[in-house]
């Protein structure tokens, strides 16, 4: 896209919890920072169309789509915002980069490491023709989290030697909540560790400058089953259980702490 346009052109894969965050911010970026383009929430897809038609009016899209591959094949967008769970990250964003579009990917980028490999090698490939890439760790953003760095980087804080984080939610410590995607490998590819830990391994490496060059980790499952969920969107879930009968569960496949 050339610079005279003053449009960036944004076609998003996903609807649910992050679909909507990522709306709130295109919605408002134009509002709240003075930036070289104007963003255009030109197209969002979901596997739903009456769902992802109800997304796109009330979440501020001019269109909307069942077909990512379409999305990614049109001359119209720029940039392909990928907010869909984990196991079609690479896929779409691969797929993406390959089509010329800039591309901005939730976390965590991917559910294996050679997806990741495959991720990587894709954008640095596509960043020779100019095309960019990033991971959605937004808290780099928050203000504390710039000051810490920048207090790291002008030696204020001396030499760093320890790192102490913890990132706490509490959305599944009910243990009748649903076996939501992101309880699942075969979807999330992770569970807690990728979910919200990235965001702690992240900043560890932002704030200090230094890379993580060892690991030494203890995960645990501690709600093994949980109820099927009969519907789910983001962090909300209902589960089964017709008629006041008990719910049929399903085995939790990530860590959950």
């Amino acid at each position: 896209m050339s610079t005279e346009e003053k449009e960036l052109r944004v076609g998003m894969v996903g609807y649910a919890f992050m679909g909507a965050a990522h709306s709130q911010a295109w919605r408002t970026v134009n509002r709240v920072f003075d930036l070289p383009v104007r963003a255009r929430m030109s197209l969002i897809c979901g596997r739903d169309a009456a769902k992802v038609a109800e997304a796109a009016g009330r979440l501020g899209w001019a269109g909307h789509t069942t077909d990512w591959r379409e999305l990614v094949a049109r001359d119209d967008i720029d940039v392909v915002d990928v907010c869909t769970p984990g196991d079609s990250h690479a896929e779409i964003a691969i797929a993406a980069l390959a089509a010329g579009k800039h591309v901005l990917c939730e976390k965590p980028l991917a559910n294996t490491v050679d997806e990741a490999r495959a991720m990587v090698a894709a954008a640095a490939t596509a960043q020779a023709a100019g095309v960019r890439s990033m991971c959605g760790f937004n808290y780099r953003r928050v203000p504390a989290v710039s000051l810490m760095r920048e207090m790291v980087a002008s030696g204020r804080l001396g030499v760093i030697r320890h790192v102490r984080a913890v990132y706490l939610q509490d959305w599944i410590v009910d243990p009748q909540f649903p076996l939501v995607w992101r309880l699942r490998k075969d979807k999330a590819g992770s569970g807690a560790l990728g979910d919200i830990g990235a965001h702690i391994i992240d900043l560890t490496q932002y704030v200090t400058g230094q890379r993580i060059t060892g690991v030494s980790a203890i995960t645990e499952t501690f709600v093994k089953e949980r109820p099927l969920p009969v519907e789910s969107s983001g962090l909300a879930a209902s589960a089964d259980g017709a008629d006041g009968a008990p719910p049929a569960t399903g085995e939790v496949t990530v860590d959950d702490a």
